[in-house]
């Protein structure tokens, strides 16, 4: 099966079918297909697994100055 036919038989897949079918082959997948997927949901995603100051922590890593909001 071609990479455009498992697009094709992925994109019928409803959302539940979706997300059992990637977690069952997300090993198989390289990493910036994986980017690719998680990109819109990233805040999700960071949420789902307790991790609230990842990005920050990434930000910082890198130079970045992080500040909270004042109230």
């Amino acid at each position: 099966m071609g990479k455009n036919n498992i697009e094709r038989e992925f994109s019928n897949l409803g959302c539940s079918k979706n997300i059992e079918f990637i977690g069952e082959h997300i090993d198989y997948a390289p990493a910036y297909a994986v980017a690719e997927y998680v990109k819109g949901y990233l805040y999700d995603v960071l949420k789902d697994v307790d991790d609230d100051n990842y990005i920050e922590s990434y930000l910082r890593d890198r130079g970045w100055v992080c500040k909270a909001p004042s109230n």
